[in-house]
């Protein structure tokens, strides 16, 4: 059986904090100051994402349904902690429109209002309100999301697979200051519209004429509204706009300022022929498998080229659905990029899960590996065992100091050091040999006699 011994301080929230992270293994949501809560949380945490923010007057770890949900949602929000402190008030109130604490603020995008509960939650009601939150006012079209947005020829509109024509109005760019501000102005148009499809609902018509097509479309799910990271999807992006990889697609170059996001509207259509020869052509295994790559609907792009004006923006695009819902348009088809898969957004839970507070030395890693020597000082066999591990050194050494005592003088006598090996003598000829005045003579050799000159 293997257990762990718990090394820490005997408090409720110690306590509660060991089990979630050492034996559930739950990753931690970190604590962040006013000063780092921006650059360090908002700042680094995906741009998909909604910032969930909880405001705790006690310092408490986060529950663990709390850390349960980070998981589970790890890839809709970011999950933070704020140390409510009363002389910090005031920020957190003109920020975040936090008054007190506990809180719990929702940021859903650029320039969205902060959504904020104050009190306590139960698991349930928690599951509920990021049920209700864990999308951004404006979608990101991801690789995920793309069939579920409407805004894939190979899927249908979120209306249903009936109907044959619907649209998506796309803020392309690279991240960015000029992308947030698109983003921006892009979810205060799709709030305007649904502000005057709303209007519409209960009989004022009125200031609803220019954009009432785009209204209509948006409230019977024809119309979506998203933004596409360029930077990452710098292929499709490219596509739609039939542009280079520069301003508003691809990535950006060495001390490159020019990011321009652009704004455009894809009109998708289905071929009603091709449609009823697919329907015939479903029990043809080979002719499914050849058709595999031909896109269900074909796809115009208009580029918007005016100003950034939310009214303006919403007359184009009632304009181009009014025109589209119309108008008899070819069918085109065409190869489109597939959406480049995005990070599994695990990144935060493996980093949380690994992190380790100061006070977690070398020691504690020991403590909490199941190995603890006070476990064994209570035990009764302990004493038993010592004594004989004594036993059994002292006749050790006895044993050794008897045989030393019986060795023979012969068996004592000092050993010869000139018996050591000696180490042969280098050579220092060019062949390596010896070099010595007692060399054999050859066989054949004779001497060399020499004359020498006498007076």
């Amino acid at each position: 059986m293997l257990y762990e011994r718990y090394p820490g301080e005997l408090t409720v929230d110690s306590v509660v904090n060991w089990v979630a992270s050492s034996i559930v293994g739950l990753p931690r949501i970190l604590y962040y100051s006013k000063e780092t809560l921006g650059p360090q949380f908002i700042g680094k945490s995906s741009h998909h994402k909604v910032k969930a923010i909880f405001f705790s007057s006690t310092g408490e770890r986060a529950a663990p349904f709390l850390r349960q949900a980070a998981q589970e949602y790890s890839s809709y929000a970011s999950f933070a902690f704020v140390l409510w402190k009363e002389e910090e008030s005031q920020i957190w109130w003109n920020s975040l429109g936090v008054e007190s604490a506990p809180a719990l603020v929702f940021l859903k995008g650029p320039g969205a209002k902060p959504v904020v509960y104050h009190g306590t939650f139960s698991k349930s009601e928690f599951t509920e309100i990021m049920e209700e939150h864990k999308h951004q006012e404006l979608q990101q079209l991801r690789s995920d999301t793309s069939l579920d947005l409407g805004c894939d020829a190979r899927g249908h509109s979120r209306a249903g697979k009936e109907i044959m024509i619907w649209y998506c109005v796309i803020a392309a760019g690279r991240p960015g200051v000029e992308l947030s501000k698109k983003r921006q102005i892009l979810r205060k148009a799709q709030d305007q519209l649904l502000s005057a499809a709303g209007e519409s609902a209960t009989g004022n018509l009125e200031n609803l004429v220019e954009v009432a097509s785009a209204a209509t479309a948006l409230k019977n799910d024809r119309l979506t509204f998203v933004w596409l990271d360029g930077e990452l999807q710098k292929k499709i992006c490219a596509f739609y706009l039939a542009t280079d990889y520069h301003g508003a697609c691809g990535p950006r170059g060495f001390e490159d300022d020019n990011d321009k996001p652009e704004v455009f509207i894809v009109r998708f259509q289905r071929n009603a022929t091709y449609e009823a020869l697919k329907a015939d052509k479903k029990n043809n295994l080979i002719e499914t498998l050849q058709g595999q790559d031909t896109p269900d609907a074909s796809q115009l792009v208009a580029r918007y080229n005016g100003p950034d004006g939310i009214l303006e923006i919403n007359k184009w695009v009632s304009q181009i659905i009014k025109d589209g819902d119309t108008r008899e348009i070819p069918y085109f088809t065409s190869k489109v990029p597939d959406l480049v898969p995005e990070e599994t957004n695990k990144e935060w839970l493996s980093g949380t899960k690994g992190i380790r507070s100061a006070g977690k030395s070398l020691k504690e890693r020991v403590q909490n590996s199941g190995f603890s020597f006070r476990d064994y000082l209570t035990d009764p066999r302990i004493g038993p065992a010592l004594l004989m591990l004594a036993c059994i050194s002292w006749g050790t050494i006895w044993f050794k100091n008897i045989q030393s005592a019986q060795k023979t003088p012969k068996d004592e006598a000092p050993k010869d050091k000139t018996d050591k090996r000696r180490r042969p003598k280098l050579s220092t000829t060019l062949f390596g040999q010896p070099e010595s005045s007692a060399d054999p003579e050859p066989r054949d050799a004779r001497q060399w006699e020499m004359d020498s000159d006498s007076d």
